[in-house]
């Protein structure tokens, strides 16, 4: 039985499966040229932050503005030394005994002391009416 009905079941499906691909085939073709972008077309981008204000901005600091709010520079915690410390001292505990207090005097030094960094802009200068919205 199963010799015979073998044949007639398996040309069937062939002819329902060419018949689904054939459709999805030209379907494929028909989004492929609906949304295919001419070389002719030309596309504007505007910038990202629009400075109203009149303080020229460096290439460096619109790229980080250009970043958006992920990136924005906040205050820090009123406990962020605590949590340093804390940090610091999980950190510490991890590495072994012999070099434990070499780093605890090394956090200490940088904590009491930071390095100075060339990324924090001057305190006199003002940084209101920077848009970072898209230009309309």
């Amino acid at each position: 039985m199963w010799l015979v009905a073998y044949p007639t079941l398996d040309s069937k499906l062939h002819i329902i499966i060419q018949k689904k691909y054939r459709n999805l085939n030209l379907k494929i073709q028909k989004l492929a040229k609906e949304q295919t972008i001419k070389p002719g077309q030309h596309v504007t981008f505007y910038p990202r932050v629009v400075n109203n204000t009149d303080i020229a901005f460096t290439n460096k600091e619109i790229a980080l503005l250009e970043k958006g709010l992920k990136y924005n520079l906040h205050n820090k915690k009123r406990n962020w030394l605590t949590t340093l410390a804390l940090e610091a001292e999980r950190a510490i505990n991890s590495l072994p005994h012999t070099e434990r207090e070499y780093f605890r005097n090394k956090v200490a030094r940088v904590v009491i002391q930071p390095p100075k960094t060339t990324n924090t802009p001057p305190p006199h200068r003002h940084r209101g009416g920077i848009s970072n919205k898209p230009h309309q």
